[in-house]
């Protein structure tokens, strides 16, 4: 990644993202105390938050599997150690790159620049993603039946409509298949910049996969855990800080944490900050939750994201050494 020059459009676009989280952030500030979020986070129990520190790693130790299952089944030869490595780079550039998808193009660049195509990683890429985001929703659309007393029916049907629409790229793609010719032929029809070939090129990578739906269906299943893991950390991060949750209260967080995460993919800040902590104090006041404690909450769990993958700065920083690594064979698995 040596040798490229800095894009003054990007830069523009970087330093915008930058104002609006520390615009979104100010404002947020002038409605709560700092010096109680501060208070609060001096009161921490440090074994709970260890355990959420924990659980967040192993999510993603899973999720880097999953990944690294997806690459194979594709036929990447890579040897999971290294799997493991570019994931958890990539894990932590999505901390320090706009939106959260500054990761995964630096993840597609490592296992590229070892001889595989570039619409095939991609393609892996974006159906990992793609799963995650389908696992994610189908968490939330299943938990909101636990809770029909709690919304009305406008904001139930709304939320749901929410999660369904998300998914429909993973059911349509590879379960419906009208939806799945309906997606070619949207693409097909972005002649600018050659979006059209690109498109389908990266279509075609993931139609491989229509043949392969045991493993999508068991992945989806991995995937849920990941997910139920990365809701947990919120929860974790609650009860280190001695919020009082109840049975409603925990099932609520498997329904908003999925719409923070939907909330923080458009590239409007980094990484969401800002967009997390606002839209948190707005939803968690539904539990029951105060406006302090729900800023401190998102805020905390941010910082455990950014203190795991810190593993993958250390990655980075021995790239030098990787790159004298010979390429992996076909039996190195």
């Amino acid at each position: 990644m040596r040798g490229k020059r800095l894009n003054p459009n990007s830069l523009i676009k970087t330093l915008g993202k930058i104002i609006v989280s520390a615009g979104l952030l100010a404002f947020l500030l002038t409605r709560i105390s700092l010096g109680s979020v501060v208070e609060q986070i001096g009161g921490l129990d440090p074994r709970v938050c260890t355990l959420a520190v924990a659980v967040f790693f192993l999510s993603n130790v899973i999720s880097s599997w999953q990944w690294h299952q997806l690459l194979v089944s594709s036929g990447v030869s890579l040897p999971f150690h290294r799997a493991f490595r570019f994931y958890f780079v990539g894990l932590f550039f999505n901390n320090f790159l706009p939106a959260n998808i500054g990761g995964d193009a630096v993840k597609v660049y490592d296992v590229t620049r070892l001889g595989s195509s570039a619409y095939q990683v991609i393609a892996v890429t974006l159906l990992d993603r793609l799963i995650g985001i389908f696992s994610l929703c189908l968490i939330a659309s299943f938990c909101l039946l636990f809770l029909l007393k709690v919304f009305t029916v406008g904001t139930l049907l709304g939320y749901l409509a929410i999660f369904v629409g998300c998914m429909t790229p993973v059911l349509g793609f590879y379960f419906i298949e009208p939806l799945g010719k309906i997606l070619r032929r949207l693409v097909g029809r972005m002649k600018l910049f050659s979006i059209s070939a690109r498109g389908t090129s990266i279509l075609d990578n993931l139609g491989e996969f229509k043949s392969r739906k045991p493993l999508i269906l068991k992945l989806i299943f991995v995937s849920i855990v990941i997910q139920a893991l990365r809701v947990s950390t919120h929860i974790l991060i609650a009860v280190a800080l001695g919020v009082q949750l109840d049975g409603v209260a925990i099932t609520l967080f498997f329904v908003f944490v999925p719409l923070l995460s939907l909330a923080m993919i458009p590239p409007i800040t980094i990484n969401g900050l800002g967009v997390r902590e606002g839209l948190g104090i707005l939803l968690f006041a539904q539990a029951g939750i105060g406006q302090t404690d729900a800023f401190t909450i998102e805020f905390l769990t941010y910082l455990v994201s950014v203190s795991v993958s810190l593993l993958g700065l250390i990655f980075f920083l021995m790239r030098r050494e990787g790159r004298r690594e010979p390429t992996p064979d076909s039996t190195a698995i």
